[in-house]
C-alpha cells in the first residue's frame, strides 16, 4: 500500500473511532447531565460539552476526528509502536481538548478562567473528557496493532511467495 493510501486509511481509522467514542460518551454524559438538579448543570446545559446524536453532532465529529488523526500522525510510530503509546495518545488527546478549546466550556482552562462555572461541572466535564480518550487510546490502538500485525505478516508472505 503506498504512503497516501496508508495516510487515508489511518484517518479513516481513526476519525471511526473517533466518532464512535464520543458517540458512547455522549450518551452517557447526557443520561448523566440529565439526572443533576437544574442548578447544578447550568454551564453544562449552555455549553453543552456533549450534544445529542443527530447528522450535524456526528457531522462535526467526524470533521473532529479527521483533524485530531491529521494533527498526530507526525507521531504514530511514538503512538502506535512506542512502549507507552497508550499514554502518549491518551495525554494528547486530553490535552488538546483541555487545552485546545475555541469557546470556554466546561473542563477547559478557557472555562476555568472565563466562566463562573462550578468547579463541579469542570469536573464533570473533564472526567468525560478523560474516559473519552482512554476508550479511544484502548479502542484505537487495540485495532491500529493488530492491523499492523496483518500488514505485515502479508507483507512477509508476499515476499515469500514472490
Amino acid at each position: 500500500m503506498d504512503k497516501t493510501a496508508s495516510l487515508w486509511s489511518y484517518v479513516a481509522r481513526f476519525t471511526l473511532v473517533h466518532v464512535i467514542t464520543y458517540a458512547v460518551i455522549a450518551i452517557a454524559f447526557l443520561a448523566f447531565q440529565g439526572a443533576l438538579p437544574a442548578q447544578g448543570r447550568a454551564a453544562l446545559d449552555f455549553f453543552a460539552p456533549y450534544r445529542p446524536l443527530n447528522l450535524i453532532t456526528l457531522a462535526g465529529q467526524i470533521i473532529r476526528g479527521g483533524f485530531l488523526a491529521l494533527i498526530l500522525y507526525p507521531f504514530y510510530d511514538l503512538i502506535v509502536r512506542g512502549r507507552r503509546g497508550g499514554l502518549v495518545l491518551f495525554a494528547a488527546l486530553w490535552g488538546l481538548a483541555l487545552l485546545g478549546s475555541v469557546e470556554p466550556m466546561p473542563g477547559s482552562i478557557e472555562g476555568v478562567i472565563y466562566t463562573e462555572t462550578t468547579a463541579a461541572e469542570h469536573l464533570v466535564a473533564l472526567a468525560a473528557g478523560a474516559v473519552q480518550a482512554l476508550l479511544f487510546a484502548w479502542l484505537f490502538l487495540s485495532w491500529e496493532r493488530r492491523s499492523g500485525a496483518d500488514r505485515d505478516a502479508h507483507r512477509a508472505g508476499s515476499v515469500n511467495h514472490g
